[in-house]
């Protein structure tokens, strides 16, 4: 029987397989995390490994007698949550935990006084399965949802097992849980292929309750999840609301950016919320030098050889606020037209450069969030104007330039004025909502609006495809 002999983190180990497989298939079934962001079509390039000394996509890799593979080293991705850490537990400790579609956020909680203990994160390991959730749901219909649950019940057993051991505590008798409606279904380990297809039903979108031995997480006494609005509108959407609260006039906007944008219009009485299928550009796929936000990502950029990466370190590629910002300042210095033309790459550092390409994905992307964006404005009659505060939420809000944003059309304009960023608001979300600071009586009567299905959006997807520079 052939051996596969994996070198990961400089350890070995050997795994026997029947017949002929694929690499990549093979290391996610025995839990060995190689990133898959385009679901192993073989087109995104990110999950290279060594063999005999030479990059192969371990996604096409077919595998048929003893062979040995190198595992790249993880870079760990920089996640700001916003949350405000106390250090010390006061009465009965709770979790929190934010799933999200790249990273995984825990908290220690005194829910006694509202006060957080610690916050630890990681990379979603899902990720091997795919960057956005239409590639897990991709995978799910095809393989089913064990894979994808034991995955992330893995990661957040060791998180758990490192956030209690910090203040000496053996147990938790809850953990909340957020996330969107894909994270949650595979979290729990419920079936989410229905959600891949019109008309896109989910197993459930209320609270879910379960015991932590049940789910795997034996240090936890019960799991309870936050309700959902709607298949594409989930859980980390209704903690990001209850955080940032109704306005005191006018309306609030939250925009969560990420693979699937999820939006939310709301005043004290009334919730709109859109979703917007910005893809992965902001996680670094389809980008051909993108990356996620860990060491060595261009995270500002201010013109040529003046830039800032992740941890001071060289250049390794751009993460979402340094594709921003790049866009933005090419378009102002003519690199880039009004309708996205550009002639040559541009160079930034070394290897990384911005290709005509990227520019192509970037602008698909703006155009659906801004696109959804007015939509939602024009379901509600208003403008602009009559927002009281943008909220950004995502990984990467808080880096964010908001004045560039909306110079390459990514936030409306005026957005500058009222831009707010809360990193995590699912996490935070969460947070309050353990500590029994919000309510959620909004989710009942919330209002998801297909924008997508409406030539408003064709129409203004097609305008705001360009740049008004």
């Amino acid at each position: 029987m052939p051996k596969l002999t994996v070198i990961e983190n400089g350890k070995k180990r050997e795994i026997e397989f029947f017949g002929e497989t694929i690499l990549g298939d093979l290391l996610k079934s025995e839990g060995v995390e190689v990133e898959h962001p385009c679901g192993g079509k073989g087109v995104c390039g990110k999950c290279l490994v060594k063999i005999n000394g030479k990059d192969e996509l371990s996604c096409k890799y077919l595998l048929s007698r003893d062979t040995t593979v190198e595992i790249p080293e993880k870079r760990g991705i920089s996640s700001v949550t916003g949350a405000v850490e106390d250090g010390e537990i006061s009465g009965n400790a709770c979790l929190c935990l934010d799933i999200g579609t790249t990273t995984l956020a825990l908290a220690l909680v005194s829910p006694e006084s509202g006060k957080t203990a610690k916050v630890l994160t990681a990379t979603n390991p899902q990720r091997a399965f795919g960057a956005d959730v239409i590639s897990r749901i991709d995978f799910c219909r095809k393989n089913g949802v064990e894979q994808l649950k034991a995955s992330v019940i893995k990661a957040v057993c060791e998180m758990t097992d490192e956030i209690l051991s910090c203040f000496k505590l053996t147990y938790a008798d809850k953990m909340y849980v957020s996330g969107n409606t894909t994270m949650l279904h595979c979290f729990f380990g419920v079936d989410c292929s229905s959600m891949g297809v019109s008309p896109y039903t989910p197993e459930f979108l209320g609270s879910k309750r379960m015991s932590g031995r049940e789910l795997g997480l034996d240090k936890v006494g019960e799991v309870v999840s936050l309700p959902n609005i709607s298949a594409f509108v989930g859980a980390d959407i209704v903690a990001g609301i209850g955080y940032v609260g109704a306005p005191k006039k006018g309306y609030n906007l939250l925009v969560d950016l990420g693979t699937n944008a999820e939006i939310a219009l709301f005043d004290g009485q009334r919730t709109l919320c859109a979703t917007a299928a910005a893809g992965p550009c902001f996680e670094g796929v389809n980008i051909s030098c993108g990356m996620s936000a860990s060491s060595g990502a261009v995270c500002a950029y201010f013109g040529e050889g003046d830039y800032k990466t992740i941890g001071d370190s060289d250049a390794k590629g751009l993460c979402a606020t340094g594709l921003v910002d790049v866009i933005a300042v090419s378009l102002k210095s003519e690199i880039i037209d009004e309708s996205g033309y550009m002639e040559d790459d541009l160079v930034i550092s070394g290897g990384v450069a911005l290709t005509p390409k990227d520019v192509r994905e970037f602008q698909l992307a703006k155009s659906a969030v801004v696109s959804a964006i007015e939509c939602l404005f024009t379901k509600a009659g208003i403008t602009v104007n009559e927002l009281e505060n943008i909220y950004v939420a995502g990984g990467f809000s808080s880096g964010l330039n908001v004045a560039n944003a909306v110079y390459v059309g990514l936030l409306p304009k005026g957005a500058e004025k009222l831009f707010v960023p809360v990193n995590n608001s699912s996490l935070l979300g969460t947070v309050k909502y353990a500590c029994g600071q919000i309510e959620l009586g909004f989710v009942e009567g919330a209002e998801f609006v297909d924008v997508s299905s409406t030539g408003e959006f064709s129409e203004r997807f097609f305008d705001n495809m360009s740049f008004e520079v």
